[in-house]
C-alpha cells in the first residue's frame, strides 16, 4: 500500500489557488483597456479566513506622518507591508 503524501502549500501557492474570478472589478481609464483588480477589503479578508494572524502596516511619512507620499513624475503613491507567517513584504501601490 502506497503512504500518503501530506502536501504542505506554501503561503503564495495557498492564497494563489483562491479563485476570486466572481470579486474581480474594473475600472476604466480614459487610455486603453480598463485596469482588472480585487478590491483590498476581499483580498484581506480571504488571507485573514487562511492566515488569521497575519497583518499588514501603512507606512507614514514625514513631520505630519502622511499615509502618502507625492512626486510630479509618478503622483501619490501608497506603501505597506503585509506579514504573514513571520516573512514581510513590502509593496507600493498607486492612488487611483
Amino acid at each position: 500500500m502506497a503512504e500518503e503524501k501530506n502536501e504542505v502549500k506554501s503561503v503564495f501557492d495557498r492564497l494563489f489557488n483562491v479563485d476570486v474570478s466572481e470579486h474581480v472589478e474594473k475600472k476604466e481609464t480614459g487610455k486603453g483597456p480598463a485596469l482588472s483588480y480585487l478590491s483590498w477589503s476581499y483580498a484581506w479578508a480571504n488571507v485573514k479566513k487562511r492566515y488569521p494572524s497575519a497583518n499588514y502596516e501603512i507606512c507614514k511619512f514625514g513631520e505630519k506622518q502622511t499615509p502618502y507620499v507625492y512626486d510630479e513624475k509618478t503622483g501619490y503613491m501608497v506603501f505597506t507591508k503585509v506579514t504573514i507567517e513571520g516573512v514581510t513584504h513590502a509593496m507600493w501601490l498607486p492612488v487611483m
